[in-house]
């Protein structure tokens, strides 16, 4: 079965270079979702097996997606321009990939996280 990747990222020419790496490396992108709404829609609709956040979304934050996740127990990271301080309370301990990302160090924290999930 492949692992299914929920991208949350409101920059569309980001998501779909992300979309394009975790295609190219055997992964089956769920989204990209530009908003909360669109991301906690695709976790009730299709699911996922992990999850890449961008904290910043225009006028909100991926907060309520992490904790939503969480609450599911899907392993997630964050991949922003923001800094560990600016991470949603509770999650400062999350892997944080800073923008811009080389496809390889995207690619093995998801492979970590899966690994550590014991979901695959």
């Amino acid at each position: 079965m492949s692992v299914r990747v929920l991208v949350v990222e409101d920059e569309a020419m980001v998501a779909i270079d992300i979309a394009q790496q975790l295609n190219e490396a055997g992964f089956v992108v769920v989204g990209p979702a530009p908003s909360v709404t669109k991301a906690l829609k695709l976790i009730v609709e299709t699911g996922c097996d992990v999850a890449v956040l961008d904290v910043n979304l225009r006028d909100e934050t991926a907060e309520p997606v992490a904790r939503e996740l969480r609450s599911r127990r899907i392993p997630l990271l964050f991949m922003s321009a923001v800094a560990r301080d600016h991470l949603p309370a509770g999650f400062g301990d999350e892997v944080l990939l800073q923008k811009p990302v080389r496809p390889a160090v995207l690619i093995a924290a998801l492979q970590d996280a899966i690994a550590g999930s014991g979901r695959h």
